[in-house]
């Protein structure tokens, strides 16, 4: 088997932050302490295939790092990848692939969004190579190898991408593995740095800034390096005098940072519920431009709620009219030619047919156009009709006084216990560090594992016991439940007032569809027939050929939208209630925006991020240190046993304190 070197983490952040930035050839990147230099740049290409190849000075490997959609240029790209034929862009990713490995020993892909899309792709076609993506677009419609090795995409648990690619039920068409990683928050404000996963400038919460960095705070083995996905155990190491000075080193390090973010989130979060009571939830906004956002995160959501998006795509659609009224005239020219009975010896049928399929489709053009015009209007619809379900019972104040009290009661209770977890894994960061500085001490004539049977036990410390919270045993209780019922009445309100008009685009899209292959089948007769003759004397016959060959190729073109559009437009009418039940956890917190209580939810979540991070890690260490017969390693297993529980119980607690999102 090959051996990666490249960490995950640094392909993430190299897809996701820096192809982005466009950096110069010769420049050099510093990723995660890793430096990287910059051997190719293709930026702003016409087609939309932009990518760098980088060279990790430390291994001296090679990787490919493509980049993901821009704003609205990659629009269309994004709007056919649903459909049943490999888009252009897709080809070109592969056959750029294929340039740069004459030149460099390329090992790894990578990329988000549209990139991560074409990363797969040029894995799934290559051997040899291995694709690590976030928050990928999917692949064609097609057979992929989802036990594929090679190829692993991390997702990050509110990507407006993501989510709604697994509401459509696309998640057959990610290959490889594909792991859902919880890095970030559902708010409005972060939904484009939660699909790329960086932004410089974080964010801002009741005064205190979140940092937006994907891969920071990703649970990654202290001695693998590789995330982990918390899906069984990694093989185990020797626990040797070096690796236990690695786990050291990482505990003073990385850990202590990560834990102190997560206490400093909390910390933020038991003030303002301290300070606030009963002015947690005094709300001034509403929900409508939430929805906008959320339904346009879809390649079909974004013609219906943005007009510019709208806009482009009747554009791209009025393209075919002036295309099939052109091919009219061109049937008509072809008529006149002396060469006519030879032609119609080949294709009567098809010359005849050819005009009517030709007429009928600007007529479904615009039938189209103005079906996605009523679907928008419906859209409007429902901000006023569906909307106001979700603030039923909440409009005026959401947490009572005896809610306020119990979240006091329990904040109280949480921040004890989180600064006990805290202290304890500072504790264990110190007994591993007595531990390796007495093995460095040790008989340098023994062996490794002489080394560590010889070394006793580090010294005992207090035992670290989590106090119960009474509050909230029942977390937000029947407030979280009207939250429930609300969705519920929400849901069910939309779906009766988007269903009948996707069906009737549904409809108009096949119908258009089948025009267009009827009329591209006949004129390929025709040309098929022109192939035949020739006009004596003159270059026509070679110019009529090529015009026909024009014509075909801009109607195939106008096909492969109208085919992206019409299965987008099926799945989301199969799936629409899962497609809403998805994107609920944004909706949720909209609901509390320009409260103070959205602010508690935010730091809540951030804080249960970093927490369950360094559980998975914490479990690691665990597993490595577990059946080991020294004195010394086996209380550190105990201790490290210890922590792993009281981080399970401090989460436990600390989602009780918010809503379910």
């Amino acid at each position: 088997m090959t051996d990666f070197r490249t960490a995950d983490v640094d392909l993430i952040e190299l897809g996701g932050k820096w192809v982005y930035r466009h950096p110069e050839v010769e420049s050099k990147l510093k990723v995660n302490g890793n430096i990287y230099k910059v051997k190719e740049g293709e930026y702003n290409k016409a087609s939309g295939l932009d990518y760098m190849v980088v060279e990790n000075l430390t291994t001296g490997e090679i990787s490919m790092v493509f980049e993901g959609t821009q704003g609205t240029q990659d629009f269309l790209t994004d709007g056919t990848l649903p459909g049943s034929i490999p888009n252009t862009q897709l080809r070109e990713a592969d056959a750029a692939y294929k340039k740069e490995s004459q030149k460099y020993n390329i090992k790894n892909v990578a990329g988000n969004s549209l990139g991560g899309g074409l990363s797969n792709y040029v894995a799934s076609k290559n051997d040899g190579i291995r694709s690590v993506t976030y928050n990928p677009a999917i692949l064609p419609k097609g057979t992929y190898d989802k036990n594929n090795p090679r190829i692993t995409n991390y997702l990050s648990e509110y990507d407006p991408l993501t989510l709604g690619e697994r509401g459509m039920g696309y998640g057959d068409r990610l290959p490889g593995e594909s792991h859902i990683v919880q890095n970030n928050v559902p708010w409005l404000q972060t939904i484009l740095s939660n699909h790329t996963g960086y932004d410089d400038a974080g964010v801002t919460v009741n005064g205190k800034n979140i940092p937006i960095d994907a891969d920071a705070y990703l649970p990654v083995g202290i001695w693998s390096g590789q995330v982990l996905t918390g899906r069984g155990n990694g093989q185990k190491i020797d626990m040797n005098p070096d690796n236990i000075r690695i786990l050291a080193n990482s505990l003073r390090t990385r850990m202590m940072e990560q834990i102190k973010r997560g206490q400093f989130y909390l910390d933020t979060a038991v003030d303002l519920v301290n300070n606030e009571g009963n002015h947690l939830d005094n709300r001034t906004t509403s929900l409508q431009e939430t929805f906008d956002n959320l339904l346009a995160q879809g390649e079909f959501g974004g013609i219906i709620t943005s007009l510019a998006n709208y806009a482009e795509f009747r554009d791209e659609m009025e393209k075919g009219k002036p295309v099939c009224y052109a091919a009219i005239d061109f049937m008509q020219r072809v008529r006149t030619l002396p060469i006519l009975g030879e032609v119609l010896d080949v294709v009567s049928g098809s010359f005849f047919h050819v005009t009517d399929f030709l007429v009928d489709i600007p007529v479904l053009v615009n039938d189209l156009t103005l079906r996605m015009e009523v679907m928008m209007d419906h859209v409007s619809k429902i901000k006023m009709q569906a909307i106001p379900e979700l603030f039923k019972g909440i409009n005026d104040q959401y947490l009572s006084d005896a809610m306020v009290t119990e979240l006091k009661e329990h904040y109280k209770i949480l921040d004890e216990n989180k600064d006990l977890v805290v202290k304890q894994v500072l504790t264990f960061s110190s007994q591993v560090t007595y531990v390796s500085n007495e093995l460095e001490k040790a008989d340098k004539l023994l062996s490794a594992t002489q080394k560590v049977q010889s070394i006793g036990a580090p010294p005992a410390t207090q035992g670290y016991v989590l106090k119960e919270s009474k509050a909230l045993k029942d977390g937000m209780g029947k407030k979280q439940r009207l939250l429930d019922r609300n969705f519920r009445d929400f849901s069910t309100k939309t779906t009766k007032l988007l269903m009948p008009i996707l069906s009737s685009i549904r409809s108009i899209t096949n119908q258009l569809k089948q025009v267009i292959k009827s009329a591209i089948r006949y004129l390929e007769d025709l040309q098929t027939g022109l192939s035949f003759v020739k006009i004596p004397f003159t270059d026509r016959d070679y110019q009529l050929k090529e015009e026909l060959r024009e014509y075909i190729r801009k109607l195939q073109e106008i096909l492969l939208t109208v085919r992206g559009v019409g299965s987008a437009v099926k799945d989301m009418e199969a799936n629409l209630e899962h497609v809403l039940a998805i994107y609920r956890p944004y909706i949720d917190t909209a609901l509390f925006e320009d409260t103070k209580f959205q602010d508690v939810i935010l730091l809540n979540k951030a804080a249960t991020n970093i927490f369950h991070s360094a559980e998975l890690v914490f479990g690691d260490i665990k597993h490595q240190l577990s059946g080991n017969k020294s004195a010394a390693i086996s209380a550190l297993d105990k201790l490290a046993v210890q922590t792993s529980n009281n981080l399970k119980s401090l989460l436990e607690q600390v989602r009780r304190g918010s809503i379910h999102i």
